[in-house]
């Protein structure tokens, strides 16, 4: 019965840590893997080769989010109503230096080229959840880096307009009226890029939320009603 009742105060627990990360972080939080009751962020700088103490410190989870970066790291800041959300990415170095967490990782550019290093440190008063907390991150961090890069996906207008012209029905008016530098060829302007199923879910996701799109697709679902009822 005791057993039963830690895994029911548990669960209650991490469902009341949702809700709170849910409403004050990202609401696209889907699970928590893991965390700590308190920790203090540090960052790292290069000039000095020295440690500086943020104003971050609170309770630590790892979170697992629906969309863009999955894995993120938050710390929920006693000191301000500003959280601390962290991408845990495959980029990242990871270092146990008790009774730290050091992480490593190098800004992204516009241009693609990797840009300066960041370094944070995380400080754990409790042993025990270091611990618990790096062998989760080290596993994540095999995980992402042996998962194989996302397939290339069609620039999401291009998808947008084939998935109308599949449809058989006009594109939206933000897609209409596009410059184009140079003729296109019949082929060209005949051809349709074909979707695979990642560019075709964010096309939809994309669509979804537009108002001109619902309209199109209830006006051709009405034509498409109107039609059948005529024949019958």
């Amino acid at each position: 019965m005791t057993k039963i009742n830690l895994n029911v105060n548990e669960q209650a627990r991490k469902e009341a840590n949702m809700r709170l990360l849910k409403r004050s972080v990202d609401r696209s939080i889907t699970d928590i893997l893991g965390g700590a009751t308190h920790v203090v962020l540090y960052h790292f700088h290069e000039e000095s080769q020295s440690w500086e103490k943020s104003d971050v410190e609170g309770s630590l989870s790892l979170c697992v989010r629906d969309g863009g970066t999955r894995h993120v790291l938050v710390i929920l800041n006693r000191n301000s109503p500003n959280n601390y959300p962290m991408d845990f990415t495959a980029d990242f170095q990871l270092q146990k230096s008790d009774p730290f967490l050091i992480f490593k990782n190098y800004e992204k550019q516009t241009s693609g080229e990797r840009g300066a290093a960041t370094i944070r440190g995380i400080w754990f008063p409790n042993d025990n959840e270091r611990d618990t907390m790096n062998e989760l991150l080290v596993g994540v961090l095999k995980s992402l880096k042996e998962s194989p890069p996302p397939a290339p996906v069609a620039d999401r207008n291009a998808a947008t307009a084939s998935l109308f012209a599949a449809l058989n029905i006009s594109s939206p008016p933000s897609q209409q009226a596009r410059p184009q530098t140079e003729t296109p060829s019949p082929s060209q302007s005949n051809q349709q890029p074909i979707l695979d199923k990642k560019s075709l879910q964010l096309a939809l996701l994309s669509l979804i939320q537009d108002e001109r799109f619902l309209d199109l697709i209830h006006a051709q679902y009405l034509k498409v009603h109107n039609a059948r009822a005529s024949r019958s």
